[in-house]
């Protein structure tokens, strides 16, 4: 078997805390931090474009009580949307920044009304977020007390009618022998697939950080076929401390892809170190193998 994830590049930013969720838009990448008061802007190459301020807290990480918690973002019709987890009244916040980042402010939106509305799911973190044409699908990731990562699928435009946008919620299946929490969705259109990161952590809340373990790269085939499903299995899974040394203690939790050509993604990850850095991954993922050499 030929190798399916190939590592080309990885750079630590010292400097922007806590990455969570990456997005790749017009030759840019957006980077959020579930604790840093700013969207860092790269290009393709990691060099800083821009910065926007999206809080004023002071500091270099907002308090861990008062912090929004964003911890996924999605682009929508040239907007930018990040998401707070919703586990806490803080968290329960939606960011919009319109794309390319110019004059315009973010805009701050409460979405705890669609929040309450999760009642099938014993303890709500929103970490992942990805558009399957109409449709959003909002990954809730489980913990050790609450093993279980459920798909939520509603319409991509649920914050203008958080009381009435239809709510699916699935189950999502893994074949891993200790749990792991989704982190982060990334959907690849042309071939209908999902990806899927997982991450390791030894907590059993929604609220409290724990010490760093594996992180791994799934992928589920055909997934617009499969969303209405009530559980839904992986259709592949990488360690990716088995791919490159480097992910080894990386809690990995965005990623997003730039470019495909010949059958080969380029793609970008963001890790958080619960320290206050972050650290960036660019890989290459070979489609013909990933397609030939299911789990």
């Amino acid at each position: 078997m030929k190798t399916i994830i190939t590592l080309l590049k990885t750079l630590l930013l010292s400097h922007f805390p806590s990455g969570s969720s990456i997005n790749y838009h017009d030759g840019l990448l957006y980077i959020i931090g579930d604790d840093a008061n700013e969207l860092l802007v790269l290009d393709s190459n990691y060099n800083e474009v821009n910065t926007v301020k999206l809080f004023s807290y002071d500091g270099k990480r907002i308090p861990k009580a008062q912090k929004p918690d964003l911890e996924t973002s999605v682009i929508i019709n040239d907007t930018l949307l990040a998401l707070g987890s919703g586990a806490t009244k803080e968290r329960e916040i939606a960011v919009s920044v319109n794309l390319p980042v110019g004059s315009s402010k973010p805009l701050q939106t409460s979405y705890a009304t669609f929040i309450k509305r999760l009642h099938q799911i014993p303890e709500i973190n929103i970490e992942g977020a990805a558009v399957l044409g109409n449709r959003l699908v909002l990954s809730n990731r489980g913990n050790e007390a609450n093993t279980v990562n459920h798909f939520i699928t509603t319409t991509a435009d649920f914050l203008a009618q958080q009381e009435t946008a239809p709510i699916g919620i699935s189950i999502l299946k893994l074949p891993l022998a200790n749990f792991a929490g989704v982190s982060e969705l990334c959907y690849a259109e042309k071939e209908d697939i999902l990806f899927v990161i997982l991450s390791s952590e030894a907590t059993s809340n929604a609220y409290d950080d724990g010490v760093i373990g594996d992180s791994y790269f799934a992928w589920i085939n055909n997934i617009s076929q499969k969303i209405n499903d009530k559980e839904i299995s992986l259709d592949g899974v990488i360690n990716l401390s088995d791919v490159d040394h480097a992910f080894k203690g990386e809690k990995v939790e965005g990623i997003c892809i730039s470019n495909i050509t010949d059958n080969r993604w380029t793609l970008h990850m963001v890790a958080d170190d619960d320290k206050g850095a972050s650290r960036l991954f660019q890989i290459t993922v070979d489609l013909k193998e990933l397609l030939d050499n299911p789990m």
